[in-house]
C-alpha cells in the first residue's frame, strides 16, 4: 500500500470538478481499475495484485486516427465506465512517467453542456473538407472540438488544400452525401461549431461568396409530401428512426402542420423547455412535408435536445424509444394547456371503490396536471393490482401510460461464454460453455468441468450424432418457455465432441483459476461469488490448471502469475501463465526449477538452434508499500522468498526470435480454426428458432400476466405492516388514440448487453386488444392498424436503426433510411428488426386525410 497522503491526493484529483476547458485524458477503465487496486485506492481481495503495465491507448483508438497523435477518435462503440473514463491531466503525467504508455494519448478538454454541469467532450466533430463544390474535388477528413471557431475552420481548409485566406470568400456546408445541397455557415469572430449545428459527415468548402448558390443547387422538384429523408448527424439514425415514425401519426403531424401548437405553447413551465422542443419540432415538420425537398437535416431539433438531455448531445448510438420518449414527454410539458398545476392528493385505494370509480378518479386527478395535444393522442391509463401472499390484502392503482413495453414471450436464462483453458501441459483450447446469465463465477466453473466428465464413449456418441442433431433441432417441439438457441448449443456441443482431442482430462473445480486476462497481463481474479453479469462481452476469460487445490488456504504451494515480453522492445506478448512454488521456505532456485519446467510447454524453446545468449532471462518484480522493484531471478538463487503481503510476479524477456516463432505458431493455429460466430463471443445475439412464430399477442398475454414479485422488489402490506412477497396483476384499462408499442428486445445490466432477434407475427390490420381490456366500456374501440416501426439491425450498442412507415398521402409503406426514402411491399414491413410499433386505432383513421390538405 502506498503512503495515505498520497492516496487521499489521488483521490482529490480523480473527484476534481469538471470546469469548462480544463484538460483531461480518456483512459481505459480497465487499466485504471487495476492500477486503483495495485496501490491500494481500492481494495482488494485477490492474494496479488501485478503491476499494471504500459497506460494503452491503442484499445481506445478508432482505427482510422490511431496513428495520429493530434486528432485521436475514440472508438465509435466505446461505452463510458465499461469501455474508458477520464482522468485529470496532471494526474495522468504522473502516471505515464512511471508507466510509460503505448500509442498516441486520447486528450479532450471540458465543455458546457447547455443548461447541465460542464462534461468531457468525448467525441470530436469529423469534417470533411472540400476543395470547391465540383463532385470530383479532393476531399480530406479532420477531426474538430465543438468549441472551435469557425475561423479556425477557415483555416484548416486554407492549410490542407495550401490557398490563401482571402477576404470575399465564406464557407459553406452541405449535409447532403453527395454535395449538392449547400447553405452559407454564419462566420461571426465568435462562431464556433456548437452554434452553427456543423456535425459529422458535413462536407464544408471555402470560396467566393459572389458565386450563385442556385446553379449548384437541385433543380426545383416537387416531392411527395411527408417522403423526406433526414441527414445522419453523426450516429443519429436512432433520432432520425424515432422521428419518421412520429412524422407518419397523422394526427400530430396535422397539428403542428395547422400552427395551432404555436397557440399552445406554455413557457413558463417548470417541467418543460421553454418551448424550444415544440418550435424547433414544428419547423422540422414544415419542412419535411412542404415538398419541396427530399431529405433535410435536424439540426436545430437536435440542438434543442441536446440543451435539455445531454444522453444526446454526442455522436454515440442511442436507443430510439427512449429519443421518441424524451420528446414526446418534452412536447407534451412545452403544450400543456394547465399553465400552474395544481396540487393534487391521489388517494389511496380503500378495497371498497370499484374499478370505474377509482379509475375515473385517478384520471381525472391526472387530467387536473394535464392537457395537451400530446396527452389526447397517446396517454392511455393501465390497472396494477398487487396482492400480498400472505394474507391475501390487496392495492389497485390506475396509472397514465404513454408505451407499452412489452416482454418477449420466451424465457431467456443462459449465456454462452468463450473460455480459454490453459493446461498444465500447455495446451490452450477454446470452449464456449452456457451458464445462467444470473449465476456466478462458480457456477461457470463447475459447469465447464460438468462438461468434461462425460465418458470417452458418450463423446465419440455424441460426435456420430452431431449431423443429425443439426439437422433435427429445428423440428424439435420445446414449450413456450423452455425456448433456448439451438446454434448455441451445437457450438458448445463442437467443442467436446472431437474424439481426437480427448485424452481423458477431466477438470475439477479446486484445480481451476479463473481470471480475466487484459493486455497480456493478469487483470483480476475472480472470486468464486463474483456475479456473471459484470463479465463484459469483450472481457478475455481464461481458467488455468493448477497442481494444487486453490480453495484451501493452508495449502503448501502458491501460484505466481509469469508475464511474457521480448527482450529488445519490452511488449507484452501472448497469453500469462501460472508458475507453483512452495509458499514456504521458498529459494529463488525453487522458482527458478519451477519456472524452466513450465515454460518450455509454453513457448517454442526447444525448436530454436542452440546460442551463446540466453534464450530468455527470468525477472523477479517485488510489489510492495506502492513501490516497484524488479531483480534478475539469477541474483535470487540462495535468497528466501517471502510471499507474506507481498505481491511478486515473474517478467520472462525472450529473445525475438522465439517471440518471432511463437507468434507464427499462434498466427498458424488461428488459421486453422473455424471462424466462430457473433453468436458465441461473449455475448449471443439470441436468433430463437421455434415451431410456431410467436405473434404480438403472445407478448400481451405475457405483459397481462399473473407475475409473482421478486426478493428484490418485495411490497409493503399495509395489513402485515411489513415487507412481503407479492404478485402482481397488469390490465389495459384505458386504451389511446395512437398506441406505442415496446418490444423489449434488450437486455441491459451495469456491464451486460444482449439483444434478441426473434421474429414477431405483428398484424398490420386488425390488432384486436379486446381480451386485455378491463374496462367494458373500451372494449369496442380496441382494434388497431400499424402505421410505422421502428426497427433495430445489428448488435446491441452499435448496430443501425431505420423506419417503416405508411404514408397518409399516397396510402404506400416506405424505408426510411436516414437521408434515403423508398417504397417497401407491405409484406416486409415486419421483420425480425421490430423494435417500435406504432398503432392507430381505427377509428381514427378516418383523420388521415388531414395531412394531405
Amino acid at each position: 500500500m502506498m503512503p495515505c497522503n498520497d492516496i487521499e491526493r489521488y483521490k482529490a484529483l480523480l473527484q476534481k470538478e469538471l470546469k469548462v476547458d480544463d484538460k483531461y485524458v480518456i483512459i481505459d477503465i480497465k487499466w485504471l481499475k487495476h492500477w486503483k487496486r495495485f496501490v491500494g485506492i481500492d481494495k482488494s481481495d485477490e492474494e496479488q495484485v501485478t503491476e499494471p503495465g504500459p497506460i494503452d491507448f491503442t484499445t481506445l483508438a478508432h482505427p482510422a486516427t490511431a496513428n495520429n497523435s493530434k486528432e485521436v477518435q475514440l472508438r465509435l462503440d466505446a461505452v463510458e465506465e465499461n469501455d474508458y473514463t477520464f482522468i485529470p491531466y496532471e494526474l495522468y503525467k504522473e502516471l505515464e512517467q512511471i508507466y510509460n504508455r503505448i500509442g498516441p494519448e486520447i486528450i479532450r478538454r471540458i465543455i458546457p453542456q447547455g443548461q447541465f454541469k460542464p462534461t468531457i467532450e468525448v467525441f470530436l466533430i469529423p469534417l470533411r473538407l472540400r476543395e470547391s463544390r465540383d463532385d470530383t474535388s479532393k476531399i480530406k477528413q479532420i477531426y474538430r472540438s465543438r468549441r472551435t471557431k469557425i475561423e479556425e475552420i477557415k483555416k484548416d481548409i486554407c492549410n490542407e488544400f495550401c490557398i490563401q485566406l482571402r477576404s470575399n470568400y465564406r464557407l459553406y456546408s452541405s449535409m447532403d452525401d453527395n454535395g449538392q445541397k449547400w447553405e452559407l455557415i454564419d462566420d461571426e469572430p465568435d462562431s464556433i461549431l456548437a452554434d452553427i449545428g456543423l456535425t459529422k459527415n458535413a462536407f464544408i468548402i471555402y470560396e467566393d461568396q459572389a458565386l450563385s448558390l442556385e446553379t449548384s443547387s437541385l433543380s426545383r422538384t416537387e416531392f411527395t409530401r411527408g417522403l423526406c429523408g433526414l441527414s445522419n448527424l453523426g450516429n443519429t439514425c436512432f433520432m432520425n428512426s424515432a422521428l419518421q415514425c412520429l412524422s407518419n401519426i397523422p394526427a400530430l403531424t396535422e397539428y403542428f402542420l395547422s400552427d395551432k401548437y404555436k397557440e399552445h405553447i406554455n413557457r413558463d413551465n417548470p417541467l418543460g423547455m421553454k418551448g424550444d422542443i415544440a418550435m424547433a419540432y414544428g419547423k422540422l415538420i414544415h419542412e419535411m412535408w412542404s415538398g419541396n425537398t427530399d431529405f433535410c437535416a435536424p439540426k436545430l431539433l437536435k440542438q434543442s435536445v441536446a440543451n435539455y438531455a445531454p444522453q444526446f448531445s454526442g455522436f454515440l448510438q442511442e436507443d430510439s424509444q427512449e429519443f421518441m420518449s424524451f420528446l414526446l414527454d418534452g412536447l407534451h410539458e412545452d403544450l400543456n394547456l394547465i399553465k400552474i398545476k395544481p396540487y393534487v392528493e391521489k388517494k389511496d385505494d380503500d378495497g371498497k371503490t370499484d374499478d370505474t370509480t377509482l379509475a375515473n378518479e385517478q384520471w381525472e386527478y391526472y387530467r387536473k396536471r394535464n392537457q395537451s395535444r400530446i396527452q389526447d393522442i397517446f396517454h392511455g391509463q393501465i390497472k396494477s393490482l398487487v396482492q400480498c401472499i400472505t394474507c391475501g390484502t390487496s392495492a389497485r392503482t390506475f396509472d397514465p401510460v404513454c408505451f407499452l413495453s412489452l416482454p418477449l414471450p420466451i424465457k431467456v436464462k443462459k449465456r454462452t461464454f468463450k473460455i480459454d483453458y490453459v493446461r498444465l501441459n500447455g495446451q490452450i483450447k477454446t470452449y464456449h460453455i452456457k451458464c445462467d446469465e444470473d449465476g456466478r463465477v462458480c457456477n461457470l466453473v463447475q459447469q465447464f468441468c460438468d462438461r468434461f466428465q462425460e465418458k470417452k464413449k458418450k463423446i465419440h456418441e455424441n460426435k456420430s450424432m452431431v449431423t443429425t442433431d443439426t439437422a433435427s433441432k429445428s423440428g424439435e417441439t420445446n414449450q413456450d418457455e423452455e425456448d433456448d438457441d439451438d446454434e448455441e448449443e451445437e457450438e458448445e456441443e463442437e467443442d467436446f465432441t472431437k474424439a481426437d482431442d480427448y485424452d481423458g482430462h477431466k477438470p475439477t473445480p479446486d484445480y481451476i483459476l479463473a481470471v480475466e486476462v487484459y493486455n497480456h497481463r493478469i487483470h483480476l481474479q475472480y472470486r468464486d461469488n463474483s456475479p456473471l453479469t459484470n463479465i463484459l462481452r469483450c472481457d478475455k476469460i481464461v481458467f488455468y490448471e493448477i497442481s494444487y487445490p486453490s480453495k484451501k488456504e493452508d495449502s503448501e504451494k502458491i501460484s505466481i502469475p509469469c508475464i511474457f515480453r521480448d527482450d529488445y522492445y519490452h511488449y507484452d506478448f501472448g497469453l500469462p501463465i501460472y508458475v507453483s512454488v512452495p509458499r514456504h521456505n521458498c529459494k529463488g532456485k525453487d522458482i527458478q526449477e519451477a519456472l524452466q519446467k513450465t515454460i518450455s510447454n509454453f513457448l517454442p524453446l526447444l525448436s530454436m538452434d542452440s546460442s551463446d545468449k540466453p534464450l530468455y532471462t527470468a525477472l523477479l518484480t517485488v510489489n510492495q508499500s506502492y513501490n516497484s522493484t524488479t531483480l534478475s531471478l539469477e541474483s535470487l538463487l540462495d535468497d528466501y522468498i517471502d510471499f507474506t503481503h507481498i505481491s511478486r510476479t515473474i517478467i520472462v524477456d525472450v529473445t525475438l526470435s522465439i517471440v518471432k516463432k511463437y507468434k507464427k505458431q499462434e498466427e498458424e493455429k488461428r488459421l486453422e480454426k473455424d471462424v466462430i460466430s457473433p453468436m458465441t463471443s461473449g455475448v449471443q445475439t439470441r436468433n430463437n428458432q421455434q415451431k410456431r412464430p410467436k405473434s404480438l399477442l403472445d407478448c400481451f398475454k405475457y405483459f397481462t400476466k399473473k407475475e409473482i414479485l421478486s426478493d428484490d422488489d418485495l411490497w409493503k402490506c399495509p395489513k402485515c405492516n411489513e415487507l412481503k412477497k407479492a404478485t402482481k396483476k397488469i390490465d389495459i384499462w384505458l386504451l389511446p388514440k395512437v398506441l406505442i408499442v415496446q418490444l423489449k428486445r434488450f437486455n441491459y445490466t451495469r456491464y451486460f448487453r444482449d439483444k434478441i432477434n426473434l421474429f414477431l407475427d405483428c398484424p398490420i390490420y386488425d390488432l384486436d386488444l379486446s381480451q386485455f381490456v378491463l374496462n367494458p366500456d373500451e372494449k369496442l374501440k380496441a382494434k388497431y392498424d400499424l402505421i410505422a416501426v421502428s426497427n433495430h439491425t445489428g448488435y446491441l450498442g452499435g448496430g443501425h436503426y431505420a423506419a417503416h412507415a405508411k404514408n397518409c398521402i399516397d396510402k404506400k409503406w416506405h424505408t426510411f433510411n436516414d437521408s434515403y426514402v423508398s417504397e417497401v411491399n407491405e409484406d416486409s414491413v415486419i421483420t425480425e428488426a421490430a423494435y417500435v410499433l406504432i398503432y392507430q386505432q381505427q377509428e381514427q383513421s378516418l383523420s388521415e386525410n388531414e395531412c394531405a390538405k
